[in-house]
């Protein structure tokens, strides 16, 4: 709920009624909220869990989107020191982007996040806009 309500995310929860009773099921919608009509957009980037504090993402993180990521992040590392990003099918992250994964780290301490598998211009840029320097919570793996 935390995640979805700081990035504006679009949540869907499905419960099996064979595997719970119907009281229970009963609860659990008085607390969902209930949207209907027509579908958002696809969002620019994905950001989905592919292992124990790994998270891959992909699409563009471009100034439209950099507040849904930065909450994304943040979220990933809330509960764990150090957190990996792949970024193997992430077409391009801008500025904005790039700020918003740094404030992430920066805004809960003592958390780090490599990320692994940017292609050659994601990890020119970081080093360009001075990302790449010693200290830094984020660091770009080669």
């Amino acid at each position: 709920d935390e995640f979805a309500s700081e990035s504006g995310a679009m949540v869907v929860c499905a419960f099996r009624p064979s595997l719970w009773d119907a009281p229970t099921l009963e609860r659990v919608a008085c607390v969902h909220p209930h949207e209907m009509g027509i579908r958002a957009g696809r969002p620019a980037f994905r950001m989905f869990s592919s292992g124990a504090d790994r998270w891959s993402v992909d699409g563009v993180i471009d100034s439209e989107c950099a507040a849904a990521f930065n909450a994304a992040v943040r979220a990933a590392v809330r509960h764990t020191p150090k957190v990996r990003l792949r970024f193997d099918t992430l077409e391009m992250i801008d500025a904005a982007g790039m700020h918003a994964l740094v404030e992430a780290a920066r805004q809960l301490p003592d958390r780090r996040i490599i990320v692994e598998g940017a292609n050659e211009t994601v990890r020119l840029c970081w080093e360009l806009a001075g990302y790449a320097a010693p200290g830094m919570p984020v660091v770009m793996a080669v």
